[in-house]
Parts: structure tokens; C-alpha cells; sequence
């Protein structure tokens, strides 16, 4: 029995992305603010779908199949062996490391740094910390960096989870942007629930990107 949804089932559900971007220098001003960080992946920004049949799929955010990327057996294993509830449907939100990195050792791994739909399509409630931790459940809970770098929290070999800071954003932000895998910060008001029911793309107010400046993107 195949482990992938067949492509002419699959759905979309889009995912909320930063509407606004913001100079590195602000972050002080929102960490008093109250908002936390999570690192900021340069890959493509993906949603992976787990169907109550536990058949696993992955779209990007604009509902398109990734360029140079396909899920392996491996992967659909790795993503089956998450803590998952049989019979429900999950959304989950992250970043595919794959073509925009040259280290190997990214090539074709998943962060993910939300949850969307556990069951139910998590609108109005709960808000983002609480939505962290249900993903944390699903992750297993990791606590150990990942082998390299140590950009993201181990779950399998493949599927990592993105940390959560909610205290010395600068730091978190200066201490990881010299590897290409990094761009920078995305800061997240924690008390924030969705506010779309994701049937078309759509930004939000309630998280900024803060990225790191290149030849291709100034402020």
C-alpha cells in the first residue's frame, strides 16, 4: 500500500506568512513588545499532510509540488513515526531545507515550526505557544540540536522542529546568520491564533520577518 496521498487528491490547506518584514535593529522594540522568535530557514516554505488513512503529502505554500523535491519512503516513515492520533488529519507548517542549500547535510530536511490542523482545523483557538506545544507533542518533545550546525531540534534523521526563543532574540538572531541556511529571525506574537481558515493564501499581521541583508535583499 502506497504511504502518499495521490496527486490527484490532494488538497491544500495554505499557510499564514509574515505580511510585514523589519529592520534587525527593531528587534529589541519587539521583544518588549512580548513577541518570541523562531530562525527564519532559507529553503521553501511547505505544508506536509497527514491524512487519517496515514498517507502523507507535502505542497508548498502556493499549493505547487517542490521544485527538485519529492518525499522518499524514508520520509513518509520519519513523518508516520511522529506522534500522531490514528484516524485524524494533521497540517503541519515548516521549511525545506533542499535546493537553496549546498551543504549535504541539509539536503531534503524538514522544520517544521507549526501545527494547523491536529484533528480539527485550529482556528480562533488555541494561540501560537500553545499550538508550539501541541507540535512539540508531536514531535516527540526533542531536545537535542541536530548534528551539524545545530540550527533546528532533532526529531528523526530527516524531520526537525524549529526552536522557540522567548528571551535574547538579538543574540538568537546574530549567533546562526553566518550559515546559508539561516536568513534570519521570524517574530510572532505568542498569544496569536489563526484567523484564516486557509483556503486561500493569505499574510498576517502577527509575525515579521527579520532577515539578515545580502547582495539581493536590502533595507
Amino acid at each position: 500500500m502506497s504511504l502518499f496521498i495521490d496527486p490527484k487528491d490532494q488538497k491544500i490547506l495554505f499557510p499564514p506568512r509574515p505580511k510585514s518584514r523589519v529592520n534587525p535593529t527593531a528587534i529589541k522594540t519587539y521583544m518588549r513588545r512580548g513577541y518570541i522568535g523562531q530562525r527564519k530557514f532559507n529553503g521553501t516554505h511547505v505544508v506536509v499532510n497527514v491524512t487519517p488513512e496515514r498517507k502523507v503529502g507535502i505542497l508548498t505554500r502556493h499549493g505547487d509540488s517542490p521544485k527538485q523535491f519529492s518525499l522518499s519512503v524514508s520520509h513518509a516513515k520519519q513523518i508516520l513515526s511522529l506522534n500522531l492520533e490514528s484516524g485524524l488529519e494533521y497540517w503541519l507548517q515548516g521549511e525545506l531545507l533542499n535546493n537553496k542549500t549546498t551543504n549535504p547535510n541539509y539536503k531534503g530536511k524538514i522544520v517544521f515550526f507549526d501545527v494547523l490542523q491536529a484533528g480539527r482545523y485550529l482556528y480562533g483557538d488555541p494561540p501560537l505557544m500553545k499550538r508550539i506545544e501541541m507540535l512539540a507533542n508531536i514531535c516527540r518533545n526533542p531536545t537535542e540540536l541536530e548534528p551539524y550546525h545545530g540550527i533546528a531540534l532533532a526529531t528523526t534523521k530527516d524531520i526537525w522542529m524549529a526552536e522557540t526563543f522567548t528571551r535574547n532574540l538579538v543574540e538568537r538572531y546574530k549567533e546562526m546568520i553566518q550559515y546559508d541556511e539561516i536568513e534570519g529571525l521570524v517574530l510572532k506574537k505568542p498569544k496569536s491564533c489563526l484567523d484564516n481558515f486557509g483556503q486561500k493564501e493569505y499574510d498576517v499581521n502577527w509575525m515579521l520577518r527579520c532577515r539578515k541583508p545580502n547582495k539581493l535583499y536590502q533595507f
